[in-house]
């Protein structure tokens, strides 16, 4: 091949768009330049390169350049550095960045993988699998769409393979964090002006504390980028790979998968199939051998984490069929269940990117999540969406228990509305009552979402200003949202007056029980309502009878 090596530290092959809207390529140097035309967005035409880019970079000033002290931070963030300052800082790991040429590769094996050929396509994680192919059931993500690729395009599809990987069949191992992670982003508001930069700077994270360093990575820089290095095979003869086994800051820079890419001179100027850009080099299959690095047990920043009870295994978080309802937001902000039961805590990054708004005297910023929605190998979607996120500093502790106390109750107010809802469908329609149950919960999930945020929004004002939100959660909350919501959802499933016009008799007398039952239960009746009541901070009521009782034990 006669074209030059691509370095990905120094060579330009980020697609980006600046704030004029021109389009082109960048060198990762690049990202932090503010004059005369600052870069605003990555300009993929996928998602997933874009969210994988975002890690790329973060990854890349974590592990090479991260900021020694919050002061070290706040100086780029104010004053971004010059690009020719961030080249001279990375210059010394370039040799790690080459991603063709006769040595070591960007992600790629360095030992002999055989001369079994795939198409570049199977890099792309939606794309149909082999076996897909021979039985003919590639009926959505259709065969022979992409059969050339620019490098530009081969290095994020491969950077993107390696860091989401899912299950690929009997050795093909998935990436750090499970197949197809959730990835979690924070930014600064949107004024409208947003750098990449800033985007990207809010989520670098800081050194670790010197008790907590290892070697510097220069010593041994395989431990950091495993293809420097023999790969930690783990066939039948080969082993498994801990926290212990690696530096810590690996987890950006995993290689589950082992490839190495064949690459060509681009004699007939073809153009990429993803981005139409005729490069000077392109890729159109390369080779793979199962059984690369089997990464077990090891935590990322930027993914939250879940466990099933105290003491198990903290687990990465992924994407649902049905995508990000905001009953999972917490999750991602907050640790939640501390009672034994199923416990979550939200990526290491949320916590310094929020410590980093309030710092900037913001009250709030936006998180990002993104990730594949993946079926075993298959994926279904590619899920994203933007929430808020709500910033408290370390002087306002008590602020943020307040804030993390509304939230649970809001969530767990919905959680017994959807479950008492339930049970009444369930009466309502007898012996077929489970049919579709499911997506009638998702409903009521999504139809409040936008009240939601209404609701917390109010709420976090009320905290700020040192305000009692029992008020918000009774009047706004339960009777402006849940009740309403619950009742219009019933009625829409079950229609009284479709039934009383039939004069189906069991029927009707099933619907109305079943109604008068939700109705006790929203305001608080039985052991479902007493679960809602709590569940928001209120006392259920209390029978005359049952009053009576209690103050004659009293006498």
């Amino acid at each position: 091949m006669s074209s030059p090596s691509l370095n990905l530290l120094l060579d330009p092959w980020f697609p980006v768009r600046r704030a004029s809207g021109a389009r082109g390529l960048a060198r990762v140097v690049d990202l932090a330049a503010a004059e005369p035309d600052p870069i605003v967005a990555f300009d993929w035409p996928r998602p997933d390169f874009e969210i994988a880019s975002y890690e790329f970079v973060i990854g890349l000033f974590s592990t090479l350049l991260p900021p020694a002290t919050h002061r070290d931070w706040r100086r780029w963030w104010n004053a971004p550095p010059a690009p020719e300052d961030i080249a001279e800082r990375l210059a010394p790991f370039a040799n790690a960045f080459v991603f063709d040429g006769g040595g070591p590769r960007f992600l790629q094996d360095f030992n002999d993988l055989g001369d079994e050929v795939s198409p570049i396509a199977g890099l792309l994680i939606e794309q149909p699998g082999a076996n897909t192919e021979k039985n003919n059931t590639d009926l959505f993500q259709k065969r022979g769409r992409v059969r050339v690729l620019a490098r530009s395009s081969a290095a994020m599809a491969l950077f993107t393979l390696q860091t989401f990987a899912p299950t690929g069949g009997a050795g093909h191992r998935t990436g750090l964090r499970g197949g197809g992670p959730l990835t979690t982003l924070v930014a600064p508001p949107d004024d409208g002006e947003v750098s990449l930069w800033r985007q990207i700077w809010m989520n670098v994270l800081p050194a670790l504390p010197a008790s907590e360093r290892e070697e510097p990575i220069a010593d041994a820089p395989e431990r950091t980028f495993p293809w420097l290095g023999s790969t930690r095979v783990s066939d039948k003869d080969g082993v498994a790979t801990y926290a212990k086994d690696i530096h810590p800051a690996q987890c950006f820079w995993g290689m589950p998968r082992r490839i190495r890419l064949r690459f060509e001179d681009n004699v007939d100027r073809l153009p990429c199939d993803l981005t139409g850009r005729v490069e000077d080099v392109i890729v159109r299959d390369y080779v793979t051998r199962p059984y690369g690095v089997n990464y077990q047990g090891i935590e990322h920043p930027l993914t939250p984490s879940y466990r099933v009870k105290a003491g198990a295994e903290w687990l990465p978080v992924h994407p649902q069929p049905g995508g990000i309802a905001w009953r999972h937001w917490p999750g991602f902000v907050q640790k939640t269940g501390d009672d034994g039961g199923r416990q979550a805590k939200p990526a290491r990054v949320v916590e310094v990117a929020e410590a980093r708004l309030a710092d900037l005297g913001l009250d709030r910023g936006r998180l990002r999540l993104a990730g594949f929605d993946m079926d075993n190998m298959k994926a279904r979607a590619f899920v994203e969406t933007e929430t808020p996120i709500f910033a408290f500093g370390v002087e306002d502790a008590a602020l943020r228990g307040d804030f993390e106390k509304l939230v649970d109750r809001l969530v767990a107010s919905t959680v017994e509305t959807v479950s008492i809802l339930r049970g009444a469908l369930l009466t309502a329609r007898g012996r077929d009552g489970g049919s579709g149950l499911d997506r009638i919960q998702e409903a009521f999930w999504q139809e409040t979402d936008a009240p939601f945020w209404e609701a917390l929004d109010r709420g976090a004002e009320m905290v700020r200003a040192g305000e009692e939100f029992a008020s918000l959660l009774r009047d706004r909350w339960l009777s402006g949202v849940l009740r309403p919501k619950a009742f219009a959802t019933f009625d829409r499933e079950v229609p009284v007056e479709a039934l009383a016009a039939s004069a189906e008799v069991d029927g009707l007398r099933r619907a109305i029980e079943a109604r008068r039952n939700l109705a006790g239960s929203l305001q608080g009746w039985g052991p479902a309502g007493a679960r809602l009541w709590r569940s928001i901070g209120l006392e259920p009521p209390v029978a005359d009878a049952e009053k009576r009782k209690k103050k004659g034990a009293v006498r």
